[in-house]
């Protein structure tokens, strides 16, 4: 048996799989249409029953973090929405998810720097330098990351600084400040390996980071430094804080 694909080997390949009427049939059918929905099992999906023995009444609706990573941040926010919820009688209320998304990207980023400028005696290819390079401000993240953002820069209601497209869809917004980390990388690398000093690579990172700041701020809002925030109740009490 040969190790490569050879030639023979894809002309069986294309035969076998041409004179399968199951795969021609569920080709035909996903060349325009979702994959997921075609392989739906009827009998299975009408037996879904939503009707529970237990259920949690007079809770809000449920928050929806879209096409983005922030899972952990909305699970923690949602502790205090529920507490604030209930301590204030309200229908609806939800935290920005977009600015704790800012200060985490920022506070990532800015951890990264610092990890490059640790690791500036270890070469370009070191598992640990790519590993740092590889996905800098992913949008996941952890319990003790997320009571630090907290302790550090607080809440702010989402009518402060609502969702925006980059918050609910991430992935260009994290490639374009990937992209900018890895570049500031090298050039902290460069500088580093060309003499510069401790205190001149930390008044160039700071520099960095006040570029990631912008792009943040042009993806995400400007986060806001005070508010003033006025809801009314479930009984229509109005309140202003």
């Amino acid at each position: 048996m040969s190790k490569k694909i050879l030639k023979k080997t894809i002309n069986d390949f294309r035969k076998n799989t041409l004179d399968d009427a199951q795969v021609r049939l569920a080709r035909n059918a996903s060349i325009r249409n979702e994959v997921i929905e075609l392989a739906m099992d009827w009998d299975h999906f009408r037996k879904i029953d939503h009707s529970f023995s237990d259920v949690i009444t007079g809770e809000m609706p449920a928050t929806n973090q879209k096409s983005s990573g922030r899972c952990w941040g909305f699970a923690g926010l949602n502790l205090f929405r529920i507490y604030l919820g209930r301590k204030h009688n309200l229908k609806d209320f939800q935290f920005s998810q977009s600015y704790f998304m800012f200060w985490d990207k920022l506070e990532k980023s800015n951890y990264f720097l610092e990890s490059i400028l640790r690791t500036t005696d270890e070469p370009w290819n070191s598992r640990l330098v790519m590993h740092l390079l590889d996905n800098p401000i992913q949008d996941g993240g952890q319990w003790d990351m997320w009571v630090n953002l907290i302790n550090k820069y607080g809440v702010v209601p989402q009518s402060e600084m609502p969702e925006s497209y980059s918050s609910s869809k991430s992935m260009s917004m994290n490639r374009m400040v990937t992209r900018k980390l890895r570049e500031y990388a090298k050039q902290l690398r460069e500088a580093k390996h060309y003499g510069a000093s401790d205190s001149e690579l930390q008044s160039r990172k700071t520099d960095m980071l006040e570029e990631v700041y912008q792009m943040l701020t042009i993806h995400l809002g400007t986060p806001p430094e005070s508010f003033n925030w006025q809801i009314r109740n479930k009984k229509k009490d109005f309140f202003r804080f």
